[in-house]
């Protein structure tokens, strides 16, 4: 399927959850992030079971705050918005759970808890969420300028910036010159540039994500 015949672009991924009946949305957020939180969950040592089930948890709390947290472009940036929703998430599940096992006395979990009150700590994560949508945008971005350059450029590039495949080597398989090589890697990645910048404009206004 073409990578522009989607009903909304991947780059909206994170603003179209705040429409909780957007469940292609939703499921797409989920794959893509649960990694992320529970990487970040087991850097605290928690155990596999513990870290997937705060990484459920938060993933919850998201849509709840989703629901409510509106982003205003007028009103910062979509980076400082995204951390703030993440942080909201984070902090609203980590109370519930300190009520929960103040009494148990589990160390791990006090000690886990206590290292997340930190808004370092929580911000870490924020910035994993940058970090994927980025990805977001840039493979976006690659499937668009893909659509607008020949398919030997295309491979050129590929092969050359994205496998890291020497040029000599790339100009021999495409049979062309090391230099056509050097030349169509050089235009596609500034075509990757020019629309990373423009879906991010799109999408999310005067921000620094890009």
């Amino acid at each position: 399927m073409n990578a522009l015949s989607s009903d909304s672009t991947n780059s909206m991924l994170i603003l179209r959850l705040r429409n909780a009946d957007d469940h292609e949305a939703w499921r797409s957020f989920v794959e893509r992030y649960t990694p992320r939180i529970y990487a970040w969950c087991r850097r605290f040592r928690l155990q596999e079971s513990d870290a997937a089930d705060v990484a459920q948890n938060v993933l919850v709390r998201m849509v709840t705050v989703m629901r409510t947290f509106d982003y205003e472009r007028s009103r910062g940036t979509f980076r400082a918005w995204l951390r703030k929703v993440t942080q909201n998430a984070v902090m609203d599940l980590m109370r519930e759970w300190e009520r929960q096992v103040q009494g148990s006395g589990d160390t791990m979990e006090m000690r886990f808890l206590s290292m997340v009150k930190d808004p370092r700590v929580v911000d870490e994560l924020a910035v994993a969420f940058e970090q994927e949508q980025r990805l977001e945008l840039l493979a976006e971005a690659e499937q668009r300028v893909q659509l607008r350059v020949k398919p030997h450029t295309w491979q050129a590039y590929e092969l050359s910036a994205v496998k890291q495949m020497p040029s000599s080597v790339v100009a021999q398989r495409l049979k062309i010159r090391v230099s056509d090589v050097y030349v169509a890697k050089s235009r596609v990645i500034k075509l990757l540039h020019q629309e990373v910048a423009k879906l991010a404009h799109m999408s999310f206004g005067n921000t620094d994500i890009v």
